[in-house]
């Protein structure tokens, strides 16, 4: 009888066990796309546009589960010019396509496989911003 009951007991555990590992939580969408990523193309109304020596890099941090601040840091000719403070920005999951970046309720950005892309209209042009992780 009491072998029944230590099988009993070990194959409880064994299960217990892997429930557990089947419903680890995903991790939060602001630890996914925290972190540097420097800018590799810049797109204005379409047109591809050479870096010529200038080295933009977007700062990602996280906030809260759902909201990261960015800044955006740009060195011209190896001097640095201020950082740029782009707010906070909120995070949806977009599924297989990746993480969208809101500002308020206009999408600005997505976030896939380590590759940022911030699309924003700037006096009238459409700049696009595409950056890798680092």
């Amino acid at each position: 009888m009491k072998k029944i009951f230590l099988i009993l007991f070990l194959s409880t555990l064994f299960f217990a066990c892997e429930e557990d590992k089947a419903k680890d939580p995903a991790p939060e969408l602001a630890a996914q796309v925290a972190g540097t990523y420097k800018v590799t193309e810049l797109n204005v109304d379409g047109t591809n546009k050479p870096l010529n020596g200038a080295a933009i890099t977007v700062l990602l941090d996280k906030f809260s589960a759902e909201v990261v601040t960015a800044k955006m840091k740009l060195k011209l000719g190896g001097v640095s010019e201020p950082d740029e403070d782009l707010g906070t920005l909120n995070l949806k999951n977009a599924g297989s396509t990746g993480i969208d970046i809101y500002e308020g309720t206009e999408k600005v950005g997505s976030v896939r496989s380590n590759k940022l892309n911030i699309f924003v209209v700037f006096d009238g042009q459409e700049i696009e911003m595409i950056a890798d992780k680092q």
